[in-house]
C-alpha cells in the first residue's frame, strides 16, 4: 500500500493540480480521498477508510479506470463497494459490470434502481441500507435527472464531502474560472425538482466534489450557504441555474 501514500498533498487541493495529474490513476487531493480522470472530462473518485485498508469507489466506471483499480487491488486495499451516482456512468462503462466487479476484487456495485437495465449483473439498490454505507459515513438523496435519478453522497470524513453526480454543472479545467451551476435538465419540472431538493440539503461540508468538471475545496460556511442557495434557487422563469 505504498505507491498511493506517495501521492504529495501539496498543492493538491487545487484545479491545476488535477488538471495535469496523469490519467487512469488514483490521486489523492484530500485526506484519505483520491480523484480518477477517465475518458470525455469524467472523475470518479475514492474513499479510504481510516482503518487504511477499506476503500469505496465513486463513478469509477468510465473508460481509463481500469487500471487504476486493478492498482489499487494489487496494492492490497479491499474495495467494499461501487457507488454510480447516475445512469450515464452506469451504462457507459468500461466493461460490462460483471468484469468491473471482478477488476475491483469483486466488490458490490451500487446505483438507483431506474437506472439500471442490466439484467446479467445484481446491481445493489443503492437507497438500501447497508453496513458498508455506515462503514464510510455515508448518507444519499435522490435527485431528479436527465435521464434516470441521481444519487447525491455525501460523507462527514474530512468535515463534510458532497459528491454530486451530474445534478450539477461545474467550470470544465480548460476554462476560467471556478463556478458551479445547476444542471439543465432540459425539463423544467425537473429543474425545479434539482432546486427543491438542493434547498433541503442540511448538511455542513468543506468539499464539493463534481462527476466533470472543477472542485471546491475547503469551503467556509458563508461559501457553503451562498452554494447551496445558488442550486437551490429556480431563479426568474424557473429553469435558469445560472444566478
Amino acid at each position: 500500500m505504498k505507491s498511493i501514500d506517495k501521492k504529495e498533498v501539496i498543492s493538491s487541493q487545487s484545479a491545476e493540480f488535477i488538471q495535469q495529474a496523469e490519467p487512469g490513476q488514483f490521486h489523492k487531493m484530500v485526506p484519505d480521498t483520491f480523484i480518477i480522470k477517465m475518458e470525455d472530462g469524467a472523475q470518479g473518485y475514492a474513499i479510504r477508510h481510516l482503518n487504511r485498508q477499506d476503500m469505496l469507489l465513486i463513478d469509477t466506471t468510465g473508460k481509463g479506470a481500469d487500471k487504476g483499480i486493478k492498482h489499487l487491488v494489487e496494492e492490497g486495499y479491499r474495495i467494499k463497494g461501487i457507488l454510480v451516482t447516475h445512469k450515464d456512468a452506469l451504462q457507459n462503462t468500461y466493461a460490462p459490470l460483471k468484469t468491473i466487479s471482478k477488476d475491483a476484487g469483486g466488490a458490490p456495485i451500487f446505483s438507483h434502481p431506474v437506472n439500471n437495465t442490466n439484467s446479467e449483473f445484481n446491481v445493489r439498490d443503492i437507497n438500501g441500507k447497508n453496513d458498508i454505507f455506515k462503514h464510510f459515513s455515508i448518507e444519499l438523496t435522490d435527485f431528479p435527472s436527465k435521464s434516470g435519478e441521481t444519487a447525491v453522497i455525501y460523507t462527514e470524513i474530512n468535515e463534510g464531502m458532497i459528491f454530486a453526480g451530474n445534478t450539477i454543472e461545474a467550470t470544465p479545467y480548460e476554462e476560467e474560472g471556478e463556478d458551479i451551476n445547476r444542471a439543465d435538465t432540459g425539463s423544467e419540472n425537473k429543474n425545479r425538482g434539482i432546486a427543491e431538493t438542493w434547498r433541503t440539503f442540511m448538511k455542513d461540508f468543506r468539499y464539493f466534489f463534481p462527476y466533470k468538471g472543477k472542485p471546491k475545496f475547503n469551503l467556509s460556511e458563508g461559501q457553503q450557504t451562498d452554494l447551496i442557495q445558488k442550486l437551490g434557487s429556480t431563479g426568474e422563469g424557473g429553469s435558469n441555474p445560472n444566478l
